[in-house]
């Protein structure tokens, strides 16, 4: 089940309400890229962001909704109405490649190994494809976060290469539009 809302800028998914930032979003960002069991992953060095490099990603994040119509969403407990991270759209302008608009998640800690992830990702990757009318999605993450490369992989993410990105190790997977399309169809087929 996937769900568009208001103006075609919210998600339902089962689980998920994946919605445009609030002002009063920032403090909970603030606090998940805190958080060491998350910044381990968020960049090279994997020490927790300060505050004012999290403002800056939230800012971003807001901008990309304004400028392309898309961008990461909030992540929210549709049973509870709880916060739980970011997962969404994500232009990368610092990518090398040629394609520059990632999926990507970031959860707090105590709800990882739900599926939420995936979940919302593949929410995303269907968003992207059907609505945004994107050609290719990417993703980036650290070359030892498996868990996340899972994520990936179930998202429909073929694995493309390692690659040394601002001062770390990151591996990069990608789905193309034909190839998402081609999944879709086999899986109506079943």
């Amino acid at each position: 089940m996937l769900c568009y809302g208001p103006a075609m800028s919210e998600v339902e998914t089962a689980r998920l309400l994946l919605r445009r930032w609030h002002d009063d979003d920032l403090e909970r960002l603030v606090a998940l890229f805190a958080d060491p069991r998350v910044s381990r992953f968020l960049s090279h060095h994997g020490r927790p962001w300060p505050r004012a490099r999290t403002a800056g990603v939230f800012e971003h994040f807001r901008r990309q909704w304004e400028e392309h119509g898309f961008g990461p969403w909030a992540a929210v407990d549709k049973a509870t109405g709880r916060w739980l991270g970011q997962i969404g759209l994500n232009e990368l302008p610092s990518w090398p490649g040629p394609q520059k608009v990632e999926v990507g998640w970031e959860l707090d800690p105590s709800v990882w190994g739900r599926g939420l992830a995936t979940e919302g990702g593949r929410a995303s990757v269907r968003y992207g494809f059907e609505l945004v009318g994107l050609e290719r999605i990417i993703s980036v993450t650290r070359a030892d976060h498996a868990a996340s490369r899972r994520v990936m992989e179930k998202c429909g993410l073929a694995f493309q290469e390692q690659v040394v990105h601002q001062g770390g190790l990151v591996v990069w997977y990608a789905i193309d539009r034909a190839d998402w399309q081609a999944r879709a169809v086999d899986r109506r087929s079943r």
